[in-house]
């Protein structure tokens, strides 16, 4: 067998040792989990270190390779046992050497396969190797399998909880711990679904990172439940809309798109100035938005122009309540129509912006709720009817606001192009 390279171990800033004489370390405050299985986390008390938070980050500033072709790897600060002899298993990740339990990692049928189908045991100086995996992925794969029940209970309870919780998702399913897996996926749709604190705490590129994860793995659960959270947010404008648009487009989330366009012209339009007090509006393009996007942004301020005015010149028809006879229903429409056309020139709504449709509808809705004259000329039930018509189309409006944001169609083929 061909002789590997020498190994370094870093112990602490002033102690470099030869991996083959490293000593026993007095590092370990944790101990072993007592049971193989479930998916979460074990009931083995573990203590916390203060490195713990920081993720060994202080060791990343030391990597290095020597120049004779020797290499250093480094002791995890939190998962490298040195002094528990049943920490019988080596693995490295990147140049960082964890020393764990192998009996943790039997959750796994691949790691189990990979840490007895050696030939001899794995060693400081001869670790088993992980590729196509992160420290920061292992790491909280190491966290899953040394919490406590106390730990895992109500996960994730934190932002860096929630981003742990990102990277145990791809590690577990990289290394098929399908039940830990599960259990991740499990805990964030939870989160999503019911810790609004949490999750109104998250900075667009962690939404993106969970909608990432909820993509790649097919947890529809979890993408909607995360995508309804961020469409809220841009409602209430407590998110920036572009990150919206790029992560809505990269991963063709409609609903979304919808949403982001939307808040995002009406952002742009409101922020734009005039050249003059009658001249154009200058608007500006975020030089994040490609080619394709500003044009569905440009087709989109069009549409919705265009449903702006078809929307006020025009009542919708006001169906016949009940028990509203043929003729009485003749002289409630033509009420309604009354009405309709002085609610359209009302001061509310002629400050709308021409495109914000879903500020116009819910306007129309409001100022007919409270108009005096459809109370008195409507019957209850033609006027219950009417209002109700207003408030479903103000709940289509907002379903329907992704097709308003398609860019220019071509045309389909036919003789008249040949």
């Amino acid at each position: 067998m061909a002789s590997r390279p020498t190994r370094f171990i870093i112990v602490d800033e002033a102690t470099i040792q030869d991996s083959k004489d490293e000593p026993d370390l007095p590092r370990s405050r944790k101990r072993p989990r007592t049971e193989d299985e479930p998916p979460e986390p074990s009931s083995s008390k573990r203590k916390a270190t203060p490195d713990a938070e920081t993720e060994g980050t202080a060791g990343r500033a030391s990597l290095r390779a020597d120049f004779d072709g020797t290499e250093i790897l480094i002791h995890d600060p939190d998962y490298y046992f040195g002094d528990d002899p049943e920490a019988d298993c080596f693995i490295r990740v990147e140049k960082i050497l964890f020393k764990v339990h192998s009996k943790l990692l039997f959750m796994s049928k691949l790691m189990e396969t990979r840490i007895t189908g050696r030939p001899e045991p794995a060693t400081g100086q001869d670790p088993l190797e992980l590729f196509g995996v992160s420290v920061i992925e292992f790491r909280s794969l190491m966290w899953a399998r040394y919490a406590t029940e106390e730990d895992a209970k109500d996960q994730p309870r934190a932002l860096e909880d929630l981003e742990r919780l990102l990277s145990l998702a791809t590690i577990t399913k990289n290394l098929d711990f399908d039940r830990l897996h599960d259990w991740t996926l499990e805990s964030m749709h939870r989160a999503f679904s019911s810790d609004a604190s949490l999750t109104d705490s998250c900075s667009s590129a962690v939404l993106r990172r969970v909608i990432e994860v909820a993509t790649q793995f097919k947890a529809q659960d979890l993408l909607d439940a995360a995508v309804s959270k961020w469409c809220d947010r841009i409602r209430r404008k407590e998110s920036p809309a572009v990150p919206a648009i790029l992560a809505a487009d990269a991963h063709k989330i409609e609903r979304l798109g919808g949403i982001a366009y939307y808040a995002h012209l009406l952002e742009t339009i409101e922020q734009a100035t005039p050249s003059t007090s009658t001249g154009p509006l200058r608007i500006l393009a975020d030089p994040k938005l490609g080619t394709k996007q500003l044009t569905r942004l440009l087709s989109g301020h069009l549409a919705l122009v265009n449903f702006s005015e078809r929307f006020k010149r025009r009542a919708p028809k006001l169906e016949c309540g009940e028990g509203c006879s043929a003729e009485a229903h003749r002289a409630c429409s033509l009420i309604w129509n009354e009405r309709w056309r002085a609610a359209t020139g009302s001061p509310k709504v002629l400050a709308l912006c021409s495109a914000d449709i879903i500020g116009l509808v819910g306007e129309m809705n409001e100022h007919l709720s409270g108009d005096g004259e459809l109370t008195e000329g409507l019957t209850k039930a033609c006027r219950c009817t009417g209002l109700l018509q207003l408030k479903q189309s103000l709940t289509d409006t907002q379903i329907q606001l992704p097709q308003y944001f398609l860019g220019c169609l071509s045309p389909p083929p036919g003789p008249h192009y040949l």
